[in-house]
């Protein structure tokens, strides 16, 4: 049994799977250098990054990351650019809830790792049009 720090961060990394997966997609869809496609580019570096974080705490803490799923299923097929943006708000929310939930278990280096993650994936967010909200990666009750 593992316990809740490693759950939370095995959660985390299987988000940044997803993310890294996402990007591919989004990225590979946009018109080469265009505003969106150059996000595009910069978030999905920023999810690998994270996502070897991810890995290299596992690790050390002698647990076996969670591997990537061979492909994920997309919430809209991208079809636009507001499709493209849709996506990658989607992307971003889903890792902002999920390290709310590494911050609110970890302390010492992963909780600031997912403190940081947390802001970096609500300001990502934004980037691709989201509203704003109180408290990034805390669902609405």
């Amino acid at each position: 049994m593992s316990d809740p720090v490693t759950e939370a961060m095995q959660d985390a990394l299987a988000g940044e799977h997803a993310a890294v997966y996402a990007y591919g997609v989004v990225g590979g869809r946009l018109d080469y250098g265009t505003k969106y496609q150059k996000l595009a580019t910069r978030h999905f570096d920023d999810h690998r990054a994270r996502r070897d974080a991810l890995i290299a705490f596992l690790r050390r803490a002698g647990a076996t990351p969670v591997g990537a799923e061979p492909t994920y299923q997309l919430p809209t097929g991208i079809g636009s650019e507001k499709d493209a943006q849709r996506v990658a708000q989607r992307v971003e929310d889903r890792c902002s809830v999920l390290y709310a939930g590494l911050v609110a278990t970890a302390s010492g280096e992963p909780r600031t790792f997912a403190v940081t993650a947390l802001g970096e994936s609500a300001v990502a967010g934004l980037e691709w049009g989201a509203q704003p909200g109180a408290l990034p990666g805390v669902e609405p009750s």
